[in-house]
């Protein structure tokens, strides 16, 4: 089962966070076979969040971005090994997983460092390099690596030591010990006496018998009450014995200790980039320092991408971060088709209609879908807030069609359920002025030129001298923070039906504009209640002169 997210635009209106809760349920009830989730890339208005609490509706869940992160990559069931753990378990863990490093601990859980088939190499390289090498043991591996059993431990249960194989005659077994100066050896040796003798007195770390049983050793006469060092018998003869004792070193002794690492959250293309400097085949992950998985080369080769449906948009940069790397499904809009790149084809639902949800609710008549009550007066809530009471010009016979059937099967009036939603909003003068620019904004491109309108609707204009300052002021930050050459807000009286604009940047082709400007600076849109269908175009136009004037 995939999770395929539903998102509305950025700076999200109540159509838009209300179609992508609608879409959710009509998607969850026709594919059974794939998670859908409604999500929103922006904070609710007013007006959303009081019809979702009043229908008792858990709205969309906010989500950041659709970004490709370190987590959609990792690993996650991953064998730890242990720092006191033998090579050999390693190799085996690498052999058996496939994987191309391991994570290591100590133990207290702390992570320590990753082995991989590199580290390995350069272990097994090292030691044909060189003078004899010395070697770190620790008594509880020999029986981890080695069939036998423990016939005397002694008080070192870790050393450094060379092996010694005692294969030789007695004086050159001895010239040879006594040529490694200071470093007592561990002797791997098979039942002779004068040699186990020997290193009984010189008190070697270890000794290794093959090829003898406990009874042998007591037939033979050797005392070994003085030793302090440890008696291993191995089951297997000397170069097999010798092979193996190799792979009881410890792996702590061998592990990559780089301190690099990257956290779940880190995006895909940085991690990729972190991994290929470090020159190492993967990074350990962790999630608020909790190490959660492995990354390798191979977590890179092929990027995954989340699977998106965008309702009441179409255009990637309006959408939520991440959107233009996922994979867009469907899109159902009602605004102009604008220019969105996709890599694969997909499913366009778009009507020239005043709302989504007039979309949508096609839609759960063509699949057969009953609609529950509540979500039937979610639809009609968007439905009126997005025609401002079906008296926006884009209002379409579609979307009275809707609102009178969606009214009736929900058994409420729908002029009494308008009217108490936009009145039981907050007054502008209460609003927080960046929350009144930026609740229902949208970005536009105008060739060379960036622009913003923000919306709000008020039932009176009573009061606004006061904010129109403050206003002015949120409008300058926003234009700053998005890089905008100019901004605007318009300010919707649903009531009156006539608007109010005010603005920052663009002077020259805003004063253009076919309507009245009052000396605070403030434009008179009698009539105007649709920034799409009335506004825009004539800004468009607008900034159209301007350039044909220049040339």
């Amino acid at each position: 089962m995939g999770t395929i997210y539903i998102t509305g635009h950025r700076n999200p209106d109540f159509d838009s966070i209300a179609s992508a809760y609608v879409y959710s349920h009509l998607k969850r009830h026709v594919d059974s076979g794939n998670q859908y989730v409604a999500v929103r890339c922006g904070n609710m208005n007013t007006q959303t969040r009081m019809i979702f609490e009043k229908l008792n509706l858990n709205p969309p869940i906010y989500l950041k971005d659709v970004k490709t992160r370190v987590s959609n990559v990792l690993t996650r069931d991953v064998p730890r090994l242990g720092c006191t753990d033998p090579l050999q378990a390693a190799i085996a863990a690498l052999d058996e997983t496939g994987l191309s490093l391991l994570p290591v601990f100590d133990a207290n859980e702390e992570y320590k460092g990753t082995i991989s088939s590199v580290e390995v190499s350069h272990f097994l390289i090292r030691e044909t390099i060189g003078a004899r090498p010395s070697y770190h043991f620790r008594i509880d591996n020999l029986s981890k690596v080695l069939p036998g059993k423990m016939f005397i431990r002694g008080r070192c249960e870790e050393f450094p030591a060379p092996i010694m194989i005692g294969a030789m005659p007695f004086e050159r077994d001895i010239q040879s010990i006594s040529e490694l100066k200071d470093q007592l050896p561990l002797l791997v040796v098979g039942l002779r006496k004068n040699l186990v003798e020997y290193a009984i007195s010189n008190d070697f770390p270890a000794l290794i018998l093959t090829g003898t049983s406990q009874e042998e050793i007591e037939e033979r006469g050797i005392d070994f009450s003085v030793y302090g060092g440890s008696v291993y018998l191995s089951d297997l003869d000397t170069a097999e014995t010798i092979r193996l004792l190799r792979f009881s070193t410890p792996i702590a002794e061998i592990i990559e200790k780089s301190s690099e690492t990257l956290d779940e959250s880190e995006e895909y293309d940085n991690a990729k980039k972190t991994l290929a400097e470090s020159g190492l085949r993967g990074l350990p992950v962790f999630n608020n320092r909790q190490f959660t998985g492995i990354v390798s080369r191979g977590s890179f080769l092929d990027r995954p991408r989340k699977k998106l449906i965008l309702v009441d948009h179409n255009e990637v940069d309006q959408s939520i971060p991440g959107a233009r790397d996922a994979e867009i499904l469907e899109i159902i809009d009602h605004h102009r088709v604008g220019s969105l790149m996709s890599q694969e084809p997909f499913s366009l639902y778009t009507r020239p209609v005043g709302c989504t949800c007039t979309i949508i609710r096609e839609l759960y008549r063509q699949y057969g879908i009953a609609i529950p009550i509540d979500i039937a007066k979610l639809m009609l809530s968007a439905i009126l807030s997005d025609t401002v009471l079906l008296k926006s010009p884009t209002t379409t016979a579609d979307d009275r069609n809707a609102v009178e059937a969606l009214a009736r099967y929900s058994g409420v009036n729908w002029q009494d359920w308008g009217n108490k939603m936009f009145s039981s909003g907050p007054r502008l003068v209460d609003m927080n002025p960046l929350e009144v620019v930026s609740g229902d904004f949208k970005s536009y491109d105008a060739g060379s030129i960036r622009f913003g309108i923000g919306q709000v609707e008020v039932q009176t204009f009573s009061g606004l001298e006061a904010v129109i300052p403050p206003l002015n002021k949120a409008l300058t930050t926003v234009k700053e923070d998005k890089a905008l050459d100019g901004i605007m807000l318009l300010i919707t009286n649903i009531t009156s039906e006539d608007s109010l604009l005010i603005f920052r940047g663009l002077e020259g082709i805003v004063e253009s504009l076919p309507y009245e400007i009052t000396p605070a600076g403030v434009f008179n849109l009698p009539g105007i209640l649709s920034r799409k269908k009335q506004l825009l175009p004539e800004i468009l136009r607008a900034i159209d002169e301007t350039r044909s004037s220049r040339i």
